[in-house]
């Protein structure tokens, strides 16, 4: 057996080991959902929200595609977002909607592979550095309403979103001047940069990709705008999930913190992400005295589903089948 093979063994030995914690150590949660009354037009208006993001996200990769003359039509990357959706969920992690979408962008435009994979790379990193400052921010904002941090988790969250918000604060900060100042790659430190280990590739190939864009600024403002939208919309679905199937959920400014730091769990190289965003809501309701976080992760977890079949019917239609046995 691979060492390949044995590493994805383990991310679902170890997805499967967090999600049974969770429910076998909160399982007076689904008690409690069993005997409550659920309001199933939070849950509808969830999946809509749920849905809204996602596009968001699909705008903001078009115009960054097309500000490097990959020249996505906005039904082309509506249809390659939500089929690398599907295969985030059926592949479990193992090819990334990511790579799908990089992939079958490169097909559609014969000959601009470096163009779809930086396009790819260059979104996913404007959305982390938003993700990033959008939970800095609003831990700050909780602070002006009075939400400061007392128990020793808050103190944690706190550390944590601060530590977020300074890291995209550096991000904003280095893309700006790549953008300003392109020539700079070629300096020196810089150059060194790109040879250090496992790190060294990406980071020459965000150099690459924001030497590119300096070009057309208008295009990763455009980006930063749609991932404000997609934050605000994810935070509203879980805040919607929760007033669905919870009693007393955290305020929608909490939310406003507890989604990005889910997300980001959500993110970790696990399986679909499935049991790292779980653990990490969980936690994070629990710290603000909620006690139905696991429940309201599940539900989440159905919302991102839900998008994933909206992908799975894209794919039929777009004949993915002839897709899949011509690549």
């Amino acid at each position: 057996m691979n060492p390949k093979t044995i590493v994805t063994i383990l991310k679902y030995i170890a997805s499967i080991g967090l999600l049974t914690y969770l429910i076998y150590s909160r399982r007076d949660q689904f008690t409690a959902f069993l005997e409550q009354e659920k309001n199933f037009w939070w849950l509808a208006a969830a999946l809509a929200t749920m849905t809204t993001a996602f596009m968001f996200s699909y705008l903001r990769w078009q115009w960054l595609a097309n500000a490097i003359r990959l020249d996505l039509t906005l039904g082309e990357a509506i249809k390659l977002g939500f089929i690398g959706a599907f295969f985030n969920v059926v592949a479990f992690g193992v090819v990334g909607g990511d790579s799908l979408r990089a992939f079958y962008a490169a097909r559609t435009k014969k000959g601009r592979v470096p163009e779809a994979i930086l396009s790819v790379f260059i979104d996913r990193a404007i959305g982390l550095m938003v993700m990033c400052g959008f939970a800095g921010l609003a831990w700050q904002i909780n602070g002006y309403f009075g939400n400061a941090a007392e128990t020793k988790e808050q103190l944690a969250i706190a550390s944590i979103c601060n530590t977020a918000g300074i890291l995209s604060l550096l991000g904003a900060i280095g893309l700006m001047a790549f953008l300003m100042f392109p020539g700079i790659r070629k300096f020196a430190p810089f150059r060194a940069l790109t040879k250090l280990p496992k790190v060294g590739d990406l980071i020459d190939q965000g150099m690459e990709a924001a030497a590119l864009y300096s070009k057309n600024q208008k295009a990763i403002g455009m980006a930063i705008v749609f991932s404000i939208a997609s934050n605000l919309l994810f935070a509203t679905t879980i805040w919607l999930v929760s007033l669905g199937v919870s009693e007393s959920p955290p305020s929608f400014v909490q939310h406003m913190v507890i989604a990005p730091i889910a997300m980001v769990a959500n993110s970790i190289p696990l399986p679909g992400g499935v049991g790292g965003m779980e653990v990490a809501l969980a936690a994070m309701y629990e710290s603000y005295g909620a006690s139905s976080g696991v429940i309201v992760a599940i539900c989440y977890r159905l919302c991102i589903l839900f998008v994933s079949l909206i992908g799975w019917i894209v794919w039929l239609v777009g004949g993915g089948d002839k897709m899949r046995v011509e690549s």
